[in-house]
């Protein structure tokens, strides 16, 4: 039996952010979780994350969950994780290593098997080895890890460098462990040490060199986050377009993690499609469109546009330049036109908002047509911060420039005129013209400029 333990607890002083390092996200999603997705398949014995006291646990439901109180080194974190263990091998990951895959994991299992190793380790060929630990070997086998502050100018030029994945028979680990000290500058305890204690007990200590060579083995910083960042975009476009989604200048795009998008569907320049968004088929994005946490159904579209955990269906025209804030239901063959803000509002099928308005708190019927420059005053200075409702029902028509007063109730079939500011409940079927009379005084502007020589 197999037990991973991901070590999540460090601060991260090079990130220079109150967030912990590895809650820094890479395509929308913590990057501790691409650590977690690549040794979890091979973990019948389960997966213990070990975490700070400032990070929430919840966050790690699915697993089982360590905290490391005080900040004592990656190997007093392995203690924590193993006080109550019983298990047969322990596999041992950093949570900011999201480069490293289930397929490499498998492979060094593989060597650990084949060796008959009681440790071993992932190294690696790092074309920048800087402020990383040199791997120093003789005649092929393992002799120590070399900090760069304590490596010589020979051991600087060695590109071998430590991954910091690790298996372990677990009863040896158990007792290295427990004989690591912590008397070194830091004042921490190094899991690194187990390594040198192996040795000494004459233990099979085996390296494994990650055959595959990668930008970072690591995420230290921002600089370093970007260049994981890029690898994992680049896998999860990659992934889109085999599975039937035509997506233009991949370059441009920002897509997350958990987005999901349909065959046939076509992604134009420029989109940054965020959090849990559904797109489904045959749909077109873009060019310049953001999508948050929200579903677009089957031949809908949105350019040049932004839309927030909102429900667009099929069949809509979303755009360009409309503003669509959350809580919005869009049912089907609905269009939210150009330079249109829309907020917690229900619009019924086949209706239109085509441009230049504000729709907000409103509850829209089923064919209807809001006219240019029409805006909802839903929002009520003597009631607090109270948003009043709007009521809209089927085959209604405002006329361009209405200002519907909340709260508010227009009922079927009814028409507003242009220019009107409405107030009340319109009937059914009814005209409403809520605007002053027009005055035409003649010979005014004659009579001024006379007045004023």
């Amino acid at each position: 039996m197999i037990t991973s333990i991901v070590l999540g607890a460090g601060i991260g002083k090079r990130m220079h952010s109150k967030l912990p390092k590895v809650l820094h996200k890479i395509c929308g999603r913590e990057l501790i979780f691409y650590a977690i997705d690549a040794v979890k398949q091979i973990s019948d014995g389960g997966v213990i994350v070990v975490i700070n006291e400032k990070m929430d646990a919840n966050l790690f439901s699915d697993y089982s969950v360590k905290i490391q109180k005080e900040p004592l080194g990656t190997g007093d974190a392995v203690k924590v994780a193993i006080s109550d263990l019983d298990t047969d091998i322990v596999l041992i990951t950093t949570g900011d290593n999201p480069l490293l895959e289930s397929n490499d994991i498998l492979e060094f299992y593989n060597f650990f098997k084949e060796t008959k190793s009681d440790i071993a380790f992932i190294s690696a060929e790092a074309e920048n080895p800087s402020n990383l630990g040199r791997v120093i070997k003789s005649e092929g086998k393992f002799v120590k890890i070399v900090e760069e502050a304590d490596a010589s100018d020979e051991e600087r030029k060695i590109k071998e460098i430590n991954v910091g994945v690790y298996f372990a028979k677990f009863n040896i680990l158990k007792n290295l462990i427990q004989n690591i000290s912590n008397k070194n500058a830091q004042g921490e305890y190094y899991l690194t040490d187990i390594l040198y204690k192996a040795l000494e007990e004459h233990l099979n200590v085996s390296v494994y060199k990650l055959p595959k060579k990668l930008p970072i083995y690591g995420v230290n910083n921002r600089l370093e986050l970007s260049i994981a960042e890029e690898i994992i975009q680049r896998k999860i476009i990659e992934k889109h377009m085999l599975n039937g989604v035509t997506i233009h200048n991949p370059q441009t795009q920002k897509i997350d993690y958990f987005v999901e998008i349909g065959e046939d569907t076509v992604i134009l320049p420029g989109c940054i499609l965020e959090g849990k968004t559904k797109i489904e088929s045959d749909c077109i994005i873009g060019p310049y469109a953001q999508i948050i946490n929200s579903h677009v159904s089957k031949k809908s579209s949105v350019k040049q546009s932004v839309v927030i955990e909102s429900y667009v269906g099929e069949n809509c025209s979303v755009g360009p330049f409309a503003y669509v804030r959350p809580e919005n239901i869009l049912s089907n063959n609905v269009k939210i036109g150009t330079f249109v803000e829309v907020k917690k509002s229900h619009f019924g099928e086949n209706t239109k908002v085509p441009h230049l308005s504000y729709i907000g708190d409103a509850t829209v019927g089923k064919n209807v047509n809001i006219g240019a420059g029409t805006i909802t005053c839903n929002y009520s200075g003597l009631e607090g911060n109270k948003k009043n409702p709007t009521y809209i029902e089927d085959e209604v028509f405002i006329g361009s420039h209405s200002t519907l007063v909340a709260p508010l109730i227009i009922r079927k079939g009814a028409y507003t005129a242009a220019g009107s500011v409405i107030t009340d409940e319109v009937e059914e079927d009814s005209l409403a013209i809520g605007r002053a009379r027009q005055v035409n005084k003649v010979g005014w502007v004659k009579r001024r400029k006379e007045q004023n020589g």
